[in-house]
């Protein structure tokens, strides 16, 4: 009786056994079925971007023949590289999930910091050839995740829609040596930092500061006021001349 009992429990813990080994190999499977999708999709991604700025780099040459007028030339522009943020968010969202394909998550996130620098470049040259319509901001983030510098961005991204351009870089992303060379050439060492049109502000930046400061570029430049400087004045004034709110 003793015997067939143990029996019966060795059986009991192999069946367990190869239960839990199915259970474990079938997670696996899925991990890497799903990683596996991820990184097409990310593939797919990194194709199309590369087409559109190849597109884009030769409209620009073609602007001293008169094929691509500057107008259409940077609504090509701004949008691809709205799209390119939101791109470039979803691959970051991949790679911190990845559990065996980190590396090459890696070489995709460090592909689209090098297309969004090529983006930066390309749209600082266009600027060279024809009249400046935007403003554009290098964003240097870090990991603190009680930092809003980001939502702060975002805020102003939404007001002023394609007249601003953000440009987003993670600063400790030491994998790419281009990150770390813009980072000396601007010498910056604090973060978050911002470069504005060539102005460095290091630290924490105020959604007031950077919408004084971007209306105050706007007004420098060649072009419209966009309509929410101008309200942004408008309520300043009111508040200089309001008793309750001055000193």
């Amino acid at each position: 009786m003793g015997d067939l009992e143990r029996k019966t429990s060795v059986k009991k813990y192999i069946l367990a056994f190869v239960l839990t080994l199915l259970v474990f190999s079938g997670g696996i499977v899925a991990g890497l079925f799903i990683e596996n999708l991820r990184l097409s999709s990310a593939r797919q991604i990194a194709l199309t971007e590369k087409v559109t700025l190849r597109s884009l780099q030769l409209q620009h040459n073609y602007i001293a023949s008169g094929l691509t007028d500057c107008k259409t030339l940077h609504t090509i522009l701004e949008n691809n590289i709205n799209e390119l943020g939101k791109k470039v968010a979803l691959i970051i969202d991949y790679e911190k999930k990845a559990l065996f394909n980190e590396e090459e998550f890696k070489l995709q996130l460090q592909d689209y910091f090098l297309t969004e620098i090529q983006f930066y470049l390309l749209a600082k040259d266009i600027d060279k050839k024809c009249p400046q319509d935007n403003i554009k901001i290098l964003y240097f983030y870090d990991e603190n995740r009680d930092e809003t510098q980001g939502d702060i961005l975002v805020y102003l991204k939404k007001k002023f829609d394609n007249k601003v351009l953000i440009f987003s870089l993670d600063s400790g992303f030491m994998q790419e040596p281009m990150i770390k060379t813009i980072l000396t050439n601007y010498k910056i060492t604090q973060f978050p930092a911002l470069v504005i049109e060539e102005k460095v502000f290091e630290g924490h930046q105020a959604a007031d500061q950077l919408m004084q400061h971007l209306c105050t570029e706007f007004l420098q430049m060649n072009t419209a006021v966009p309509e929410e400087c101008l309200s942004y004045s408008k309520e300043k004034i009111a508040l200089s001349k309001n008793p309750l709110t001055t000193n």
